[in-house]
């Protein structure tokens, strides 16, 4: 009988933790959501004010802050997903990887051709950049391929 009463208890105090967790969780990553489309917004006003105050240099400062928000935006997406309670999926986090290298690419292409990197370096750094592209890519076909297919 004395285990019966326990079991019981333990029943009854089970789903309101599980409820004042759940709560917690919602919270947190609405925070998480928050700082996320904050940070984003703080590096568009400064794309905007790199383009305004126009160097030689803003242009890859430019490109580099709206690939940054891009990638920022990835993973507010998938905040999102975990809020709104959908399953997970690598597919963001292998967006990301491949925004990631490219913004690389980019960023290393642009240095080598203003001079401000040695050339064997760049090189070897595009390489690199492009390796990971395919794996990243490659990754995603066969993550894909299998995964069941949603009706």
């Amino acid at each position: 009988m004395d285990q019966n009463l326990q079991e019981q208890r333990k029943s009854m105090v089970l789903p309101y933790i599980n409820k004042f967790l759940t709560i917690v969780d919602d919270v947190i990553l609405l925070w998480v959501a928050i700082g996320i489309v904050g940070v984003a917004a703080l590096l568009m006003v400064e794309a905007i004010t790199d383009f305004i105050f126009y160097t030689q240099h803003s242009i890859s400062h430019i490109i580099s802050d709206l690939m940054f928000v891009l990638i920022i935006m990835e993973l507010f997406r998938q905040v999102m997903r975990q809020i709104n309670r959908h399953s997970f999926s690598l597919n963001p986090f292998i967006f990301i990887g491949v925004i990631a290298s490219i913004r690389g690419m980019l960023l290393t292409q642009m240095k080598l051709g203003m001079g401000e990197a040695e050339w064997e370096g760049a090189v070897l750094q595009l390489g690199i950049h492009a390796a990971i592209v395919v794996a990243l890519v490659f990754s995603l076909y066969i993550y894909s391929k299998g995964k069941p297919k949603e009706e």
